[in-house]
């Protein structure tokens, strides 16, 4: 019956269903202070391709390395975002480019035309994966053998692929609302611990996406794995750039990424404040919101309990 169930996961279909794109609610944040960004342009097979690379200030002596794996629309300013965010907790954090430079997509027919020729091959797939992994710690000062790697969507899946092979170096991988499809004959996964899923309620492949890789995980008897599932929330829900971004469960799953960094001792710890805006707060900690403010007002709701109505705060 597990055999049955893996092989029923290997022909899982591939479907990614964002929600609508809409514009970025205030633009990308600012890169953090003490974080140097650039542009990484490398070769692969004889093409092209142009990532972002963001690190630390002035780093002294190898440093963990973060690789972030973008959804289908291609490298962008998300992954550059989640990229920055990294590397102000201590990594050097490479937001890698899949399909090549220049090839990005605006709308969700260039994304499904850009997507299927880049997992149609999944030798070179595997291959790029590789080369990515060559050219992060040929060119930045990253410790071999202290890797974390993250994606979204199409990036997601490219984590659950790294997860099955076992890229030397990997120590911590999270994918988030993945597509859970098995391209690769590795069967059980490689990598074993320090594994994070974090997966939408309202995702299109439903319970089922989820327990294939969990049936995948249970089958090579992996012990350090977690799997998160956030209710109501739908594919793209950590996308600041998607009509379904949810900053409330987009930031509860960062902080539990960013909490495996610290029990593993990759970085030390550093309050986070990322997808604040909208978030409760408390006017008594104002750091709470980060670079935004905690903004208080009178709720519209009456309550039984209170003969005035409340005050509602939140980041704004």
């Amino acid at each position: 019956m597990r055999t049955a169930s893996i092989a029923l996961a290997m022909l899982a279909p591939l479907t990614m269903a964002h929600g609508p794109k809409q514009i970025w609610d205030g633009g990308k944040p600012a890169t953090p202070e003490g974080v140097v960004t650039g542009r990484f342009t490398y070769q692969f097979e004889g093409e092209t391709f142009d990532g972002y690379v963001a690190h630390p200030a002035n780093p002294t002596g190898l440093l963990p390395g973060a690789m972030v794996f973008h959804q289908w629309y291609g490298e962008g300013e998300v992954e550059q975002w989640r990229a920055e965010q990294l590397a102000d907790t201590g990594f050097v954090a490479f937001a890698v480019d899949m399909y090549g430079q220049g090839q990005r997509a605006t709308s969700r027919e260039e994304a499904v035309a850009l997507v299927g020729p880049a997992r149609g091959d999944a030798a070179r797939y595997h291959r790029l994966l590789a080369r990515l992994f060559e050219v992060f710690i040929d060119n930045y000062p990253v410790d071999p053998t202290k890797i974390s790697v993250s994606g979204y969507c199409f990036g997601g899946q490219a984590v659950l692929e790294i997860v099955r092979r076992g890229y030397p170096g990997v120590v911590a991988a999270a994918a988030f609302h993945p597509s859970t499809t098995n391209l690769t004959a590795t069967i059980p996964p490689t990598m074993t611990e320090n594994v994070q899923i974090h997966y939408p309620e309202l995702e299109p492949a439903g319970d089922e996406g989820l327990a294939f890789f969990e049936e995948e995980l249970r089958y090579g008897e992996a012990m350090g794995w977690t799997t998160f599932k956030y209710g109501g929330a739908s594919h793209g829900f950590t996308d600041p750039t998607n009509a379904v971004y949810d900053a409330k469960q987009s930031r509860l799953s960062h902080e539990y990424y960013h909490a495996l960094h610290y029990e593993l001792g990759l970085v030390e710890h550093k309050d986070s404040h990322y997808d604040t805006v909208g978030l409760a707060c408390d006017p008594s900690r104002p750091n709470m919101c980060g670079e935004y403010s905690c903004t208080c007002s009178a709720s519209s709701r009456r309550h039984l309990l209170f003969s005035t109505a409340p005050s509602v705060c939140t980041c704004a």
